[in-house]
């Protein structure tokens, strides 16, 4: 995997305190670490780094929008994205992820910068929710591809399960007390 550099912050340099950083991510991020449900995205990042000598403190404001398949008619659409992501860097003598604590990694003192790529993959890839499918209009209906819906309904209505009983089961019924 090759390093990304336009998702890296270079710390080293940066005094103690507080300091912003805008990050834009499109489609690249994903040809990074490969497959996803997202098919299209326009992603901004605002960063608020605070840097001591002893770990650095990230607040992530997440927003923009990604493009999903709906689950219902498998057309694309634009699902909003409005969130906030907290990641709080520990400097000590190995990189690591503290695998018990999602918010939290240890970066080796040696380190000169921190690539936050993956960070941002994971906090985009959790906010997809389980079920996508398209919002309704302000009637309350379904802005679905209507083709599709109509063609769900008629294979629906065709698997129904039917109120006819097997007439081997009626003979049966009779002796149910």
């Amino acid at each position: 995997m090759k390093e990304e550099n336009k998702y890296s912050i270079q710390f080293s340099g940066l005094a103690e305190g507080k300091h912003q950083f805008e990050f834009q991510i499109s489609k690249d991020l994903l040809e990074i670490y490969g497959q996803t449900e997202i098919n299209d995205m326009n992603i901004k990042v605002d960063a608020l780094m605070e840097k001591t000598s002893r770990h650095m403190a990230f607040v992530f404001h997440i927003e923009g929008v990604i493009n999903v398949q709906c689950d219902r008619c498998l057309d694309y659409f634009d699902l909003e994205l409005n969130f906030d992501n907290k990641l709080h860097v520990i400097f000590g003598e190995e990189t690591s992820d503290i695998t018990d604590i999602d918010d939290r990694m240890v970066l080796s003192r040696k380190e000169d910068k921190i690539d936050l790529a993956k960070h941002f993959y994971d906090y985009i890839n959790l906010q997809i929710p389980l079920k996508k499918i398209h919002s309704d209009d302000e009637n309350g209906d379904s802005t679905c591809n209507k083709k599709m819906l109509d063609n769900l309904e008629k294979f629906l209505g065709e698997q129904s399960p039917s109120n006819k009983v097997d007439p081997r089961w009626d003979k049966l019924k009779h002796l149910h007390n």
